[in-house]
């Protein structure tokens, strides 16, 4: 109940509603292409889904808020049970970005710590390849960047 408490102020602009149905629609296809059911998959699952997931820009498709997309993908992977972390997360931004026009590459890291077992996934618009979206405090400071997706091409 408190996730739909959240999204109350959404309720009343149309393209919050194309956002949702599009959020949804790429969780469905990340949960489709990550063969595991862990809340985090394996390395090797997450890099073959990349590919699939990227979405050239969509003629018609716009939005007001571009952070809008973080919150959505965050809602659909928490809701009604959380199935996703940072990876999940980090697919379906990957793709409704790309998709909204807004390019931007997924990018995984392993802890820069070899004590632990840790890795995380971030995404960062071309716009702004220095400053991960939407995240608190910059990933690269802990993590070392060990994958960044080819699509979509600079240039």
């Amino acid at each position: 109940m408190k996730h739909l408490l959240k999204f109350y102020r959404y309720i009343f602009d149309w393209e919050n509603y194309l956002l949702l149905v599009r959020a949804i629609e790429a969780a469905r296809l990340v949960r489709r292409l990550l063969p595991e059911r862990a809340v985090s998959p394996h390395f090797a699952s997450a890099l073959t889904a990349v590919e699939w997931l990227y979405l050239p820009p969509q003629p018609g498709w716009k939005i007001s808020d571009e952070e809008k997309i973080a919150r959505f993908a965050a809602f659909v992977t928490g809701f009604p049970v959380e199935w996703g972390k940072c990876v999940q997360q980090s697919l379906i931004v990957y793709r409704l970005l790309n998709g909204y026009g807004i390019p931007a590459k997924i990018c995984f890291g392993v802890s820069r710590d070899e004590r632990l077992n840790e890795g995380h996934a971030w995404v960062v618009k071309l716009s702004e390849p220095e400053r991960p979206f939407v995240e608190a405090t910059d990933p690269r400071e802990k993590f070392t960047t060990v994958y960044t997706s080819p699509l979509p091409e600079t240039g």
